[in-house]
């Protein structure tokens, strides 16, 4: 058994101004604002107490967005939700874990790249757990074509879930033939360095892949920007992410994060901690 519930149904090629997930909201939260993933996961927490009889539901197991190494935005809005439903059922949350990661950015590549990037062959539920007659919930932010999903799915059924409920904070499957609408609602508050900037300097501030990985594909003269701008321990943070994702293997992050490791280079901290 298989249900679908989104916080928010895009019907126009963008967010709202306002509303429970606004366009700059969404944004936001995608570039790593802890505060909204708390807002969010909490949201999908009493949308999914609303849809569900507890009369059939002993216990429930709760994952997110599969990855590698660094855990993406999506991640995020495990705890909350979890914490916001446990007090009507016995909760226990699990990672999918993703070998190797995708060409580019995901939220750019067209229908067919996608099916190429993602499938349930490349997702594996952590340290093998048995999921046999469990009732599952996955979070994501977002559903565009429904590629990530199936092989979430596909995954999750494998390992023994008799029942997955897919939980997104935006379906925009309405758009499945113009993905790259995730891309323009990804960028909606956060457009440029400067933006971006102002992001991780907040306290609110977590990291995760999509800003890693923004980063390093940021041109030169910007990202000697970032790197001149953003504190120390976001510097050595990302330093670590390269490592344990390998970015420098994948073709359009492997110059980013050369000329990264390069500008850090000169400054002591990032680099001391990024080996401490």
């Amino acid at each position: 058994m298989r249900e679908r519930l989104a916080l928010t149904t895009l019907t126009l090629p963008a967010l709202p101004a306002d509303g429970v997930v606004s366009a700059h909201g969404y944004s936001l939260f995608k570039h790593g604002d802890a505060r909204l993933a708390r807002v969010y996961g909490r949201a999908l927490g009493a949308l999914w107490l609303q849809g569900v009889d507890l009369r059939e539901v002993s216990s429930l197991c709760v994952t997110a967005s599969g990855f590698g190494a660094v855990a993406p935005a999506a991640y995020s809005l495990v705890r909350p939700f979890a914490q916001w439903v446990r007090a009507a059922v016995p909760v226990s949350t699990f990672e999918v874990r993703r070998r190797g990661i995708s060409a580019g950015d995901y939220a750019q590549m067209t229908p067919g790249a996608r099916k190429v990037a993602v499938s349930s062959s490349c997702m594996q539920v952590d340290g093998g757990l048995d999921l046999r007659g469990a009732r599952v919930v996955a979070l994501d932010d977002i559903r565009v074509t429904g590629t990530h999903e199936q092989a979430m799915d596909e995954c999750l059924t494998a390992a023994g879930a008799a029942a997955v409920d897919h939980l997104y904070l935006v379906d925009a499957h309405a758009f499945a033939d113009e993905p790259t609408v995730e891309s323009r609602l990804n960028l909606a508050a956060v457009p440029d360095v400067d933006a971006l900037l102002r992001v991780v300097e907040r306290r609110s501030f977590v990291p995760n892949a999509r800003v890693c990985r923004r980063v390093m594909q940021l041109p030169v003269t910007q990202l000697e920007r970032f790197v001149a701008g953003a504190p120390e321990p976001v510097l050595g943070w990302m330093l670590r992410a390269v490592e344990l994702d390998r970015l420098e293997r994948v073709g359009p992050y492997r110059a980013g994060v050369t000329a990264f490791r390069e500008l850090t280079a000169a400054l002591d901290g990032p680099a001391q901690t990024a080996t401490a």
